[in-house]
């Protein structure tokens, strides 16, 4: 067994993660990276998009209509996934692929300098919904790698986003719109390349690339019930974006010229940090932390939004590039571990939960609008951004809602079934780098044996166990017997 913070290929021996599975993390992280590439560019108008032209107007006021065809795909794939869990998939990515890319091309007509018909442009805006269902699938994906890999492929794949963006800044909007065309095809090969490996049986397959892989068959833990999907906690990241979002909103309108290249570069070295940490990082990565930290993080994006000046300030603007990048990081992280120990197929996980987040973040443009036509000053949405985002962090997304998400323990977990443990503890060892022997002692400590019992049966001395002890709750992060035995539980 390689030590902690070491991969077993002697290769790969400064990293944390998983030497095997390195191929598949570059994969995920350039394909998803460019897919997010595409939806970056997207959305930073007033960089790609000439102000005078018929696709800045289709931009403004095609929003709306954007963001509801994408809620209506997310849920309309949500139920498709529940009620057929062995939807096709490939027909599904090359059919939303083919239709962002017709969207695309017509929105950028007009750069192009092919017309400058609006209605192209809308129609093509319109299209740009179509991304729900290659978002959902590149989620999907995410389960087919351990929890460490994801994080590092998320990460990496916004870093990948953020510096084509900026890149493309110094060239020429019409190459700029002509790799927009492009971007979601190249991804969708990208996608296609990455599942082919996993059909033809790549070595290393974990349980939950084989799940995703049988697409919900008869082998298949799927039974379409929602009773292990944590709502709750969906509803929470769902409603955490959306605050996010409208304070984002309210900041670039007390301005007419919003600094969208600060939060491509404040993006950029947030997602490029987080990817080091999940590369490099030896010790168990605590997500009940990183929710823990949004609430602070909200606070402060709403107290430099309203509370410090009139006019948007450069360390307002990077402070809302890195609260987005690193609250959307971490969604995708915790929606990945729902997907992969719910009773329902992955993809439908995936969109249910961005659903929420896409409904949480259409509510909040119409609380808004509403207070707008009521004549509610900012500091009424003020109080009702942190009123929300308080009742969030009480109710939905707290402690210990997130620790049950990652670390739950499913109700058919049996201690006294000996294979199960072996089990558990192989699964978690992956993760967290047992030695063998570290492993012999969990597997005892999860059968709920005491100390001297151990002792006697592994033929070591006390001081001896309680070193093995030590270490293996230094890797899993926990500081007691029964938070290691609960660490434990949630590989079952």
């Amino acid at each position: 067994m390689a030590p902690e913070g070491k991969a077993s290929d002697g290769g790969f021996r400064a990293l944390a993660l998983n030497g095997a599975e390195l191929p598949r993390v570059l994969m995920l992280t350039v394909g998803f990276g460019l897919f997010r590439g595409w939806s970056v560019i997207g959305g930073s108008p007033t960089l790609f998009v000439p102000s005078d032209g018929a696709a800045f107007v289709a931009e403004a006021a095609m929003a709306l209509a954007e963001d509801v065809a994408y809620g209506v795909l997310l849920l309309l794939v949500g139920v498709a996934a529940l009620k057929r869990p062995g939807i096709r998939r490939e027909t599904l990515m090359v059919a939303s692929s083919a239709v962002v890319c017709a969207g695309t091309a017509l929105f950028a007509l007009p750069t192009l300098g092919y017309g400058d018909a609006v209605l192209v442009s809308e129609v093509g805006r319109v299209m740009f919904g179509a991304a729900a269902c290659v978002a959902v699938l590149w989620g999907e994906q995410l389960c087919c790698v351990g929890i460490r890999e994801a994080l590092a492929g998320v990460a990496g794949a916004y870093a990948l986003s953020y510096s084509m963006a900026l890149v493309g800044t110094h060239v020429p909007v019409q190459a700029v719109a002509l790799l927009q065309i492009a971007l979601p095809a190249a991804a969708a090969l990208c996608w296609f390349a990455l599942r082919r490996g996993f059909l033809q049986g790549t070595g290393g397959e974990t349980d939950d690339m084989a799940r995703v892989r049988r697409e919900g068959s008869a082998a298949s833990a799927c039974d379409g019930s929602f009773r292990n999907v944590p709502c709750r906690v969906l509803l929470g990241i769902g409603a955490f974006g959306a605050v996010l979002l409208l304070a984002n909103g309210l900041s670039e309108g007390k301005t007419t010229a919003p600094d969208e290249l600060l939060t491509l570069v404040t993006g950029l070295i947030t997602s490029l940090a987080i990817c080091a940490f999940a590369v490099f990082f030896p010790r168990t990565i605590d997500f009940t932390f990183a929710f823990r930290l949004m609430l602070p993080i909200i606070v402060a994006c709403i107290f430099l939004v309203f509370f410090i000046e009139a006019d948007q300030q450069p360390y307002e603007v990077a402070f809302i590039g890195f609260s987005w990048t690193f609250f959307i990081i971490f969604a995708w992280e915790l929606w990945r571990i729902v997907a992969s120990r719910a009773s329902v197929s992955p993809l439908a996980v995936f969109a249910f939960g961005s659903v929420f987040l896409s409904v949480c973040s259409l509510a909040g443009e119409g609380l808004r609008s509403l207070a707008r036509l009521a004549g509610a000053g900012n500091l009424v949405l003020v109080a009702v951004i942190c009123v929300a985002a308080i009742l969030v962090s009480t109710f939905l997304l707290n402690d210990q809602k997130v620790r049950e998400a990652v670390q739950g323990l499913p109700p058919a977990f049996d201690r006294n079934d000996e294979s199960a443990c072996i089990r558990c503890v192989e699964r978690a060892s992956a993760t967290i780098r047992l030695t063998e022997r570290e492993q012999e002692v969990a597997v005892r400590v999860l059968q709920g044996k005491d100390n001297a019992r151990i002792v006697s049966e592994l033929f070591i001395t006390s001081a001896t166990l309680y070193t093995h002890q030590r270490n293996m709750y230094k890797k899993a992060g926990v500081h007691s017997k029964q938070e290691f035995i609960d660490f434990l539980q949630g590989f079952a």
